[in-house]
């Protein structure tokens, strides 16, 4: 799956790290704007959100029903979620308590498979070292299937790509450049 130049830069001028150019702490980004964004989008923003602008938006994408599998599984596992298994609902701190419920909520929505699309690729273990822990908490029934890695697409970004290709092309005229410079010396 494809995520355009343009599509790229909305998402980054509406949602990444949003919280730090506004002088109001409560500022969130328009919903409607959010709206617009379709599955891969939602990935693409939950792979580069910076998680403390809050958990509001990731909660938008949870409840979104463009919400693929791989986007609350990459979700889930970018949350550091082996410190929250070890804790209860009322072990956790106020400031917490948010990214909490967050992941609950996407443990209830795997188990309760309302998570309809699977079509972005996403693999647990590419991230976390662990993603089984010895602690039986009975406040969490993590399911088989958000252990394991989803099937489908990877996320391709053309503007990385094209950000890729501009920085080998620099450095090739810089060598080249360079060579010259070495030959003039001679």
């Amino acid at each position: 799956m494809i995520i355009l130049p343009y599509k790229e830069k909305f998402i980054r001028e509406n949602f990444i790290e949003f919280s730090f150019d506004s002088d109001d702490e409560n500022y969130l980004p328009d919903f409607k704007l959010f709206e617009k964004l379709n599955t891969t989008d939602q990935y693409y923003l939950a792979e580069n959100y910076n998680w403390d602008d809050g958990v509001e938006i990731l909660k938008w994408i949870i409840e979104s029903k463009k919400c693929d599998k791989g986007t609350a599984s990459l979700i889930f596992w970018t949350s550091e979620p082996d410190y929250y298994f070890e804790k209860s609902e009322s072990e956790i701190s106020d400031y917490e308590k948010d990214t909490f419920l967050l992941l609950k909520r996407i443990v209830e929505k795997f188990n309760n498979n309302e998570f309809k699309k699977s079509n972005l690729k996403y693999n647990p273990t590419d991230r976390e070292k662990r993603i089984d822990w010895n602690k039986k908490n009975t406040e969490w029934n993590i399911s088989e299937e958000l252990k394991k890695p989803t099937k489908g697409f990877s996320i391709i970004s053309l503007g990385i790509i094209q950000h890729k290709i501009w920085e080998w092309q620099r450095k090739r005229k810089e060598a080249e450049r360079a060579e010259k410079r070495l030959k003039r010396k001679k």
